[in-house]
């Protein structure tokens, strides 16, 4: 509703975070918040998410009563480490469409906050979204290079193969 919300106001807005790793994992992980991604101005955005009731908390965070989920807008551009983000997945859903990280760009940007903050609910968030989705290793190792975390990169992969025996 929010996705559809946004687009008949002409705002884009990409899914980001936790709650891309609710729904790549069947919601065996629940993120309290819905991070999500827009170049359009603020003021914009917040005329759009008043009509479905959600007001400002600050210049970027919208609660709405009742609600036990907040909307949190992240500054653009979509980025996961030092890579800037250029391909997503649209999901089609009961309430419109959803455009948001591929699996494999989930992945990463769970395993970014491992690599950076040590954040190891983001690693295991990592690993309900790898199991349930084919992964494009390859690009994730890559990834991993660039960003100078290989060997957590290995560590993820040991435990990733350990769960799927």
């Amino acid at each position: 509703m929010v996705g559809r919300t946004l687009r008949t106001h002409g705002i884009e807005a990409v899914l980001v975070g936790g709650a891309c790793v609710s729904i790549y994992s069947r919601n065996q992980y629940v993120s309290k918040d819905v991070d999500m991604i827009t170049y359009a101005p603020m003021p914009s955005v917040k005329a759009a998410l008043h009509v479905l009731g959600f007001e400002p908390k600050s210049s970027r965070h919208f609660e709405k009563k009742g609600c036990p989920f907040y909307i949190e807008f992240v500054a653009p551009p979509v980025t996961i480490g030092d890579k800037v983000i250029t391909v997503f997945r649209e999901m089609r859903t009961s309430l419109g469409k959803i455009k948001l990280l591929t699996p494999t760009d989930c992945v990463k940007d769970r395993l970014a906050a491992y690599f950076y903050w040590d954040d190891y609910q983001a690693f295991n968030q990592a690993l309900l979204v790898a199991k349930n989705h084919k992964i494009v290793w390859r690009d994730v190792r890559a990834w991993a290079i660039k960003e100078n975390h290989l060997k957590k990169y290995q560590q993820f992969i040991t435990q990733f193969k350990t769960q799927r025996k």
